[in-house]
């Protein structure tokens, strides 16, 4: 069971990561903001190649190393722009989807199939992101499913949630041939050497907009960092449907931080959904 609590880790400092990030988000443009999540978890990563095997590296990682690092580019980018744009526990929650897309993926990629089990949790997860906008049933019974279109934030959360599901079983393929830690330090450095030049020409040589708030922005990078870590370590040691479906307990942190640091309202409604969300994940984890 080592890498079910190594989940839940990964699962808590990413929705710290998120809520750094929301609060960052004032005054930080999302592509700055996206670059910021790479780029300030360097420093806590690089030094971990004085320490550990460099593996050899074949075509098959190449690839797969670039395929990731192209929809993740993308992904964060609306990642950050949701949480600007929209309440933090209204749109991390609809991650809560990234299992259901993951089991499609997975077939495909790496062969991994769907079992009933699976469907119940299909079901329990359809329900929560449906709980989720429980505060906008007066307006019909389907609202709740409507605003995952209606409302901006919903909408690019849904997106990322497709991304992520594919960049998860593609990131396997590329531990498989390396090594989780290794993987983590060069995913994190081609990120954030790719959003480096879009960042430096939205700045306009305004470095403040990049370097402003060191600490608040250290210490995304470092959530990102212990994030990146236990997130790839785990996915090595187990099915990565049922890594991803573990991790997404990070929507209940998200909800108690929208509660507790942002003051967002509705969270009964939304903790309830998150729940069910991930009651549906456990299910399609141990499917």
């Amino acid at each position: 069971m080592f890498w079910y609590f190594v989940t839940i880790f990964s699962g808590f400092s990413f929705a710290s990561a998120d809520a750094l990030s929301k609060k960052a988000s004032r005054h930080t443009s999302p592509l700055a903001l996206a670059w910021v999540r790479e780029a300030y978890a360097l420093p806590f990563l690089l030094p971990l190649l004085f320490f550990i095997e460099i593996p050899a590296l074949d075509n098959i990682f190449w690839y797969a190393l670039i395929t990731c690092t192209v929809f993740d580019f993308v992904a964060t980018y609306l990642f950050m722009k949701a949480i600007k744009v929209a309440q933090l526990s209204l749109t991390v929650p609809y991650l809560g989807l990234t299992p259901i897309f993951s089991l499609l993926f997975s077939f495909f990629i790496l062969g991994e199939q769907v079992s009933a089990i699976g469907l119940i949790g299909i079901l329990l997860v359809s329900i929560g992101a449906y709980t989720l906008r429980l505060d906008t049933r007066k307006y019909g019974w389907l609202a709740p499913f409507k605003a995952i279109f209606q409302y901006k934030g919903s909408l690019l959360m849904f997106f990322v949630a497709i991304i992520y599901a594919f960049t998860v079983n593609m990131a396997k393929i590329t531990i498989q041939h390396s090594s989780p830690l290794f993987m983590a330090v060069t995913y994190f450095s081609l990120l954030a050497a790719v959003y480096t030049p879009f960042v430096i020409y939205q700045s306009r040589g305004k470095a403040g907009k990049i370097f402003g708030h060191s600490k608040l922005k250290l210490g995304i990078g470092l959530a990102m960092a212990f994030m990146a870590l236990s997130h790839f370590t785990a996915v090595s040691k187990i099915n990565v449907s049922y890594m991803i479906s573990i991790k997404r307990f990070s929507l209940l942190f998200a909800v108690l931080y929208g509660k507790f640091i942002f003051d967002e309202k509705n969270i009964r409604e939304r903790f309830l959904g998150g729940v069910l969300i991930v009651a549906g994940a456990a299910f399609i984890a141990f499917a």
